[in-house]
């Protein structure tokens, strides 16, 4: 295969792929905690840190990345802080269930009475 006829198959891949994850959207991804607690990571002082754990699941039918968000929010519901990261980093996520760890995402504050976490933003990485 010449270069021409390399980069002609490259391009094309490139256009099916980014028309393939315009098709997927984050309610395509769905995202839950299913569990999560602070815990003490120091011996002499209190210094909680969250462990968090919970499952992505990608129902599209390509590998994309998803950005989450992640919010802490106090016993009236309101908002305390919230977190986005990359879970996978820049790795494509492939169609199925994926567990993810929220662990350290947010520090800790004594109003934190519940989480909730949507998928902000997909993408394809190349």
């Amino acid at each position: 295969m010449s270069a021409l006829s390399q980069k002609i198959v490259f391009f094309i891949a490139c256009l099916l792929t980014t028309a393939a994850s315009a098709n997927c959207s984050p309610d395509d991804f769905p995202v839950t905690l299913t569990r999560f607690e602070w815990i003490n990571a120091c011996t002499d002082t209190a210094c909680p840190v969250l462990k968090a754990e919970g499952e992505i699941e990608n129902r599209c039918d390509l590998a994309l990345g998803a950005r989450v968000k992640l919010k802490a929010l106090d016993a009236a519901g309101e908002t305390v802080v919230v977190s986005q990261l990359w879970p996978f980093g820049s790795r494509n996520i492939p169609p199925g269930r994926h567990v993810i760890s929220f662990d350290q995402w947010i520090g800790h504050d004594p109003a934190i009475a519940s989480f909730a976490v949507e998928i902000t933003e997909l993408r394809f990485w190349r």
